[in-house]
């Protein structure tokens, strides 16, 4: 199972406007791909007004066959095209493979925490181990289900666990679950500060709004 993620920033003054047209694009590719594509805002984290449309697919073949599809619409296109002048940067794509856990349809998902880091000098192979033990220690502190998963593509050995949450407030709650947990501080410590590159900027959490 792959998490395929579509990533772009509103420029200064076009925020309802942007938000209007990123809402239609959710909707247009929902209906052309057949894919339940989600839009997200990034909120209290860096690069503020920075918007993302994310899907689970099972496969490449499934991503290969949306994304043809999306680029033979007109309307998809078109409509592509109008968003230009409402955003700055472009679009970044992101692919990450999932490596421990799966979204769940029955829960209600409103905020998503995404932290990142870049496995360390060879430590590939402890990056995932260590990466899935954090995802079940975090699970078992929170009571949340954290999702795991290597990045197939952007930076070269990058990894990312993702935690839903109902609402701000269970947001809040865990993080202070998990800061009061002795055993999850004492392991990051332990394992995370040497599976995981140490450069500034390599590890980073941020959160995001579900808006469609």
């Amino acid at each position: 199972m792959y998490l395929f993620s579509r990533r772009t920033r509103l420029a200064p003054g076009n925020g309802r406007a942007g938000l209007e047209w990123a809402v239609e694009m959710t909707g247009l590719a929902s209906t052309i791909t057949g894919l339940p594509i989600g839009l997200y805002g990034q909120v209290y984290s860096p690069a503020y007004g920075t918007l993302a449309w994310s899907t689970f697919i099972a496969d490449l073949a499934t991503l290969e066959q949306a994304g043809d599809a999306l680029m033979t619409s007109d309307e998809y296109v078109a409509m592509s095209d109008r968003g230009a002048p409402l955003t700055i940067g472009g679009m970044d794509d992101g692919l990450t493979q999932v490596v421990h856990g799966e979204p769940d349809p029955d829960r209600e998902i409103n905020y998503v925490s995404v932290v990142r880091a870049v496995t360390a000098g060879g430590n590939a192979v402890r990056g995932i181990t260590v990466g899935v033990e954090l995802a079940q220690r975090a699970e078992a502190a929170t009571g949340l289900p954290t999702m795991f998963g290597s990045d197939v593509t952007g930076t070269y050995g990058g990894v990312a666990w993702l935690t839903g949450y109902e609402d701000a407030g269970a947001f809040e709650a865990a993080q202070q679950k998990l800061a009061a947990d002795p055993g999850w501080l004492e392991h990051v410590d332990r394992e995370a500060g040497t599976a995981y590159a140490e450069e500034p900027g390599f590890t980073t959490q941020l959160l995001y709004r579900r808006l469609v």
